[in-house]
């Protein structure tokens, strides 16, 4: 772990060096993006009604069209480790965002059959979030926690987001909100993390 640690920092800061503007705006992107579908995901706990998701459902749809501007960043800060597993679930997570952002904002706006596309796409990114959380771990890639919460983003949330919302709320609903926090935090971890590295590399 030590020597991939030392090796990764020293090519990030050969990247930052020739376009640190990139590394900061992608992680302020991760951070923006993962706390908007935090918060989006947490609302959706309290069992929104139609009014409510007005303003929530385009909050959720810019924080993953902003955590689709930070995955080319993730992509190569996290590459070199990759195996066959790896570079698979990564794949995953890419095309099932690129959906979830794109399938989103059209079921907000246009016709609303487009929502399936929303949840096909974000049922692909956290399955493929999952398989990825567990090689990160496996291959002890820091921090961890960015890891735990990928790998918590389905089997956690989702029963939580299902309990929560049947049991406290009296309603069924929105099972995808749980799934939506671990996944939005592991983006913030990301991206502070991008953020303390860019200010080291200085």
């Amino acid at each position: 772990m030590v020597t991939y640690e030392t090796e990764e920092v020293g090519q990030y800061g050969k990247t930052t060096s020739t376009d640190g503007r990139f590394w900061q705006l992608s992680a302020l992107a991760a951070i923006l993006g993962g706390l908007l579908v935090v918060g989006v995901g947490l609302a959706l706990f309290t069992v929104l009604n139609e009014a409510e998701f007005v303003y929530a459902d385009p909050l959720g749809a810019i924080g993953f069209l902003l955590i689709l501007v930070g995955l080319p960043a993730f992509y190569l800060h996290e590459r070199d480790w990759f195996g066959r597993v790896a570079k698979l679930t990564f794949a995953m997570v890419a095309l099932g965002t690129i959906v979830t952002a794109v399938a989103l904002p059209i079921a907000i706006y246009g016709p609303g059959i487009a929502f399936l596309g929303f949840v096909l796409g974000f049922l692909v990114t956290v399955v493929g979030a999952f398989g990825f959380g567990v090689a990160r771990l496996r291959a002890d890639v820091q921090p961890r926690l960015e890891s735990w919460l990928f790998v918590a983003a389905l089997p956690v949330g989702l029963p939580l987001a299902y309990g929560f919302t049947t049991y406290v709320m009296g309603e069924t609903a929105d099972p995808w909100a749980g799934p939506m926090v671990f996944f939005g935090l592991a983006w913030v971890v990301f991206g502070r993390q991008q953020l303390r590295r860019t200010r080291d590399v200085r």
